[in-house]
């Protein structure tokens, strides 16, 4: 429905939002990881880090994401 839609499309600013600021290769990560699924070992070999790397993007992008979210 046009509501569901907008809901999501809201949703997805609001995540823009909070991930901006992050460096490019952070955000790839986090987004490659929660919206495609994505697990460590695969995220590393597309993104060309190692699998520690991209464990600790995530956990910064995590970490910034619930410092900068709206209580």
């Amino acid at each position: 429905s046009p509501e569901h839609q907008y809901l999501i499309l809201e949703a997805l600013h609001e995540i823009d939002a909070l991930l901006d600021g992050l460096p490019p290769a952070v955000r790839e990560a986090f987004l490659l990881a929660q919206v495609e699924g994505l697990g460590q070992a695969e995220i590393a070999i597309r993104l060309r880090l190692s699998e520690r790397t991209i464990k600790r993007h995530v956990a910064r992008a995590l970490a910034h994401c619930i410092l900068a979210a709206p209580s």
